[in-house]
């Protein structure tokens, strides 16, 4: 079990809220946090990390709309985000909102609600109709 009287810091996650709930694995607080879908992890990254579980659920689950290729959840410079697996011939990339996945864009990507309303997880789409 951790102590929470420790001097270890977890910093939490964008949009995360703190649950009542512990980590059956180390006793620490469990987050909830919206990433396509509604997440509940350990606070901390070590122990359950919130990109292992966005990873299992929603890599591949897209396709490129430039090249076709599956898209591939990675992270880079702090940020979650979906990649072209095609990558570096294919640059595509979108940042993975806030928010949970609730239906298809006209463009062939998902499209998610946020705290500020509904999008295209491509935040530039023309298709897109709100």
């Amino acid at each position: 079990m951790s102590d929470l009287a420790s001097d270890a810091r977890y910093p939490l996650v964008a949009g995360a809220t703190v649950l009542d709930r512990t980590c059956d694995d180390c006793g620490l607080p469990l987050m909830c946090v919206e990433r396509g879908a509604v997440f509940e992890v350990c606070i901390d990254r070590d122990c359950e990390p919130l990109d292992d579980a966005v990873r299992d659920r929603f890599d591949g689950a897209w396709d490129c709309p430039d090249c076709g290729s599956p898209l591939r959840v990675i992270r880079r410079r702090g940020r979650l985000l979906v990649g072209c697996d095609a990558y570096p011939d294919c640059e595509t990339a979108f940042t993975l909102p806030s928010g949970v996945v609730v239906d298809d864009c006209g463009c062939g990507l998902p499209v998610f609600e946020t705290a500020t309303g509904r999008r295209c997880l491509d935040g530039t789409c023309e298709r897109f109709e709100t």
